[in-house]
């Protein structure tokens, strides 16, 4: 039997949570260490952690997305697999931008935690989702996902898993994210239906990084006037 939804999603909160632990642990090993002695044990240590969590989070994807598969009863064969995508340079560079407090003229490690410890998890989650959102475009007994989040997460997130909507594999939506984003993709297959995401949900889930900032500018107006009439509404 396939996981819930909301177990899976905590399985993916267990592995992010095991992952960024491991690395608090390293950079309270490191306490009253230099500076550069400090950023380089990071640089050693905490890209091979990422790697070995993405396994773990990738893997965690493909045996839910097999179950559920399985369970819909979708016609024909297919071989899901994982997707961990190729971040080394990412990484590096997130890992440089973290350790910038350890040079301050009071080295500040707590504020290094601040920066690595959400970026980190960060890492670990985007494997799961990509492996399902990846199997999903590729599986042709797939219609798409849906996007399950923490009935407590922040209302960005809610607001793009709307009323369990669905996410055409046909369309160009990504899974939209941030750190700390607890977040997974439950992949729908045919005889599953659901009501389509709408064109607002269907924006917000795009790759920003290709907008214009005059695009940017006018897209975020129109989330934050949204999320206000739906606080608005709710309250």
């Amino acid at each position: 039997m396939a996981l819930s939804a909301s177990d899976a999603r905590l399985g993916l909160v267990a592995v992010t949570s095991a992952g960024v632990n491991d690395v608090e642990s390293v950079l309270g090993q490191l306490g009253g260490a230099p500076p550069d002695q400090v950023r380089a044990a990071l640089f050693d240590t905490v890209p091979a952690l990422i790697d070995h969590y993405s396994l773990g989070s990738s893997a965690l994807a493909v045996d839910w997305y097999d179950d559920l598969r399985e369970e819909a009863g979708a016609p024909g064969r297919f071989t899901s697999g994982p997707v961990i995508p190729d971040r080394v340079d990412k990484v590096r560079n997130m890992l440089g931008w973290a350790t910038q407090p350890l040079f301050d003229p009071v080295p500040d490690v707590a504020a290094v935690g601040l920066r690595l410890l959400p970026a980190v998890q960060y890492e670990i989650a985007l494997p799961n989702r990509e492996t399902l959102t990846t199997n999903v475009r590729r599986d042709p007994a797939a219609n798409g996902w849906r996007r399950i989040a923490s009935g407590s997460g922040c209302r960005f997130c809610r607001m793009l898993t709307g009323r369990d909507v669905l996410y055409r594999k046909e369309s160009t939506a990504r899974f939209a994210s941030h750190t700390n984003c607890s977040c997974t993709a439950q992949p729908v297959f045919q005889g599953q239906g659901g009501e389509e995401a709408s064109v607002l949900q269907y924006v917000q889930s795009e790759r920003k990084s290709r907008w214009s900032a005059e695009k940017r500018r006018a897209e975020n107006k129109k989330l934050r006037d949204y999320l206000d009439e739906l606080d608005a509404a709710q309250g």
